[in-house]
């Protein structure tokens, strides 16, 4: 197989994010899962349970202010779809990897403007 085939596929920059989301899925209680990083059209998580590919969640996300990092961060809520999910050993959990859905115009600006900083 050619290197080629491994390169980025990614069509948005992202970023490092390590923070706590809540997964939402109805009729549960809230589950907390680690960041791996965020791009304007997804995120990246690590879940001790690997969801199947497709599952559409509610994900609560809490984003730094710009400006400083003593402002509290601001909590944006969006649905988003499971696109692959694989177990990671130096992760120790699964790497998730999610697509927003619909995301707001709000949310949109909030993680650029997170990554631009």
């Amino acid at each position: 197989m050619e290197l080629n085939a491994f390169a980025e596929q990614r069509a948005h920059e992202r970023r490092p994010l390590r923070t706590q989301v809540e997964l939402l899925l109805p009729d549960r209680p809230a589950m907390a899962m680690r960041t791996t990083d965020i791009s304007v059209t997804g995120i990246g998580l690590v879940a001790s349970a690997n969801p199947p590919l497709g599952l559409r969640v509610g994900l609560r996300i809490p984003l730094p202010n710009p400006g400083t990092a003593l402002a509290p961060s601001t909590v944006f809520e969006v649905q988003a779809l499971v696109r692959h999910s694989v177990y990671s050993v130096r992760e120790n959990g699964f790497r998730i990897g999610m697509v927003f859905v619909q995301p707001t115009d709000k949310l949109i600006v909030a993680i650029g403007n997170y990554i631009a900083r």
